[in-house]
């Protein structure tokens, strides 16, 4: 009769955990991997959910979204998941908002952003404002502030934040625009950095979109509801979000 209770009891305990049979994907920005997978590592602790991650381009990142339809959830920036055409989102996920900062490389001294114009910050790295969301940010920075112009010829367009950042950590270039959350990961690595005004660039809002054919999923909405706890902002806090 014992046994017997004890074997109720056990079962009544299983079933009030979360019970997820499938392995949830989720996909992110490369430049937003340390905070969703301090996220993901949580969320997986609190619910056993298993979740698998993806990082990289966000051109190759909805490239699979549309071939595999497998990514349940995909974070970047809102302005840009919301202009895809053709991705079927039924809602987000809200993060934090982008910031926007310049850094410089170790050894080096930025005392206000208006001093990029003095000769010592020859070379400027942005990512490219074609198809980067900190580029676009950077360059309305410049427009907005009147720097465009004085450091015209000093600007050097790269692809990514990424390598904006490995050519400060390199000292190949003596400023670059990178975002917040970058920043703080590879503050030991560099010099400094300087936070850019908000009002001098569009607003970055970072969200999760989950894609429609996954929005019911249960481990889904637990993801969500974890996301709006003290513990998840706390998080993204840490990551400048």
């Amino acid at each position: 009769m014992r046994l017997c209770r004890r074997l109720f009891l056990t079962l009544g305990l299983l079933a009030a955990l979360p019970a997820f049979a499938d392995s949830l994907l989720i996909a992110a920005g490369a430049g937003y991997k340390r905070p969703v997978a301090e996220l993901c590592e949580a969320f997986q602790k609190h619910s056993s959910q298993k979740v698998d991650q993806i990082y990289g381009n966000m051109g190759n990142i909805v490239a699979q979204i549309r071939q595999s339809g497998e990514i349940a959830v995909v974070f970047g920036d809102h302005a840009y998941l919301a202009a895809v055409d053709g991705l079927d989102v039924a809602n987000y996920l809200p993060l934090g908002n982008g910031r926007l900062v310049v850094a410089w490389p170790s050894g080096g001294q930025l005392a206000a952003v208006d001093d990029l114009k003095t000769a010592k910050f020859a070379r400027i790295a942005l990512p490219n404002p074609k198809a980067a969301i900190y580029g676009i940010a950077a360059s309305e920075f410049l427009e907005r502030s009147g720097l465009a112009a004085p450091l015209k010829d000093r600007l050097q367009v790269v692809a990514t934040v990424p390598q904006v950042s490995a050519y400060l950590i390199s000292g190949e270039v003596d400023a670059g625009f990178i975002n917040l959350t970058e920043a703080l990961a590879i503050q030991p690595k560099i010099g400094g950095y300087r936070e850019i005004d908000a009002k001098l660039y569009s607003p970055i809002r970072i969200v999760g979109g989950v894609l429609r054919n996954h929005a019911q999923r249960p481990e889904v909405q637990a993801l969500g509801r974890f996301l709006e706890t003290p513990e998840a902002k706390a998080i993204l806090a840490r990551h400048g979000l």
